[in-house]
């Protein structure tokens, strides 16, 4: 249930996440998402982040992938992710975030090269039953964590996040 999750502090002291569940390999949270705020650096890991309910995240910071012509320190990168919309970047790269009025993200983090993650909004179908599968309820943010090998519910289309997780095939 929601309000028995674990709230934790960002590295940066920025904001706070619930934990909805976690390994050492990977978390997956929902962060109170601030009007103004800088991400924490993460070493070692990838992220997936997704705005929540109706607000987009205006994410801008130095580029983070290393694209030809644009190796300058001074050259910014803005990326909007609008609300049920999935933004993937490396834990290094540390945006700076705003957002027009204060809002929820779904936070997914996993150990690069060790785990592979995927964020799925409004679909039904199941995913690899070889992966643990949390079902995030859209409306009342309740998570249903499904392990490995145990079938996965019907889920109601448009109605859950579908966050996968699994041992990364580059292992």
């Amino acid at each position: 249930m929601a309000v028995d999750r674990r709230v934790v502090p960002w590295q940066n002291g920025q904001g706070t996440t619930q934990v909805v569940a976690s390994t050492g390999q990977w978390r997956v949270s929902i962060a109170e998402e601030p009007l103004e705020s800088r991400f924490s650096v993460i070493e070692g890991f990838d992220r997936l982040i997704t705005p929540l309910g109706s607000v987009s995240l205006e994410l801008t910071g130095p580029p983070f992938v290393d694209l030809p012509g644009s190796a300058d320190a001074v050259t910014v990168v803005r990326h909007v992710v609008e609300p049920l919309h999935t933004l993937a970047f490396p834990g290094e790269w540390a945006p700076a975030s705003r957002a027009s009025s204060r809002t929820r993200a779904l936070n997914v983090m996993g150990r690069r090269g060790e785990v592979d993650m995927s964020v799925d909004i409004g679909s039904a179908e199941i995913p690899d039953p070889g992966s643990v599968r949390i079902c995030l309820d859209l409306v009342t943010e309740a998570a249903l964590i499904v392990p490995p090998g145990e079938p996965m519910p019907s889920v109601s289309q448009g109605r859950c996040a579908i966050i996968s997780i699994s041992p990364s095939e580059a292992q």
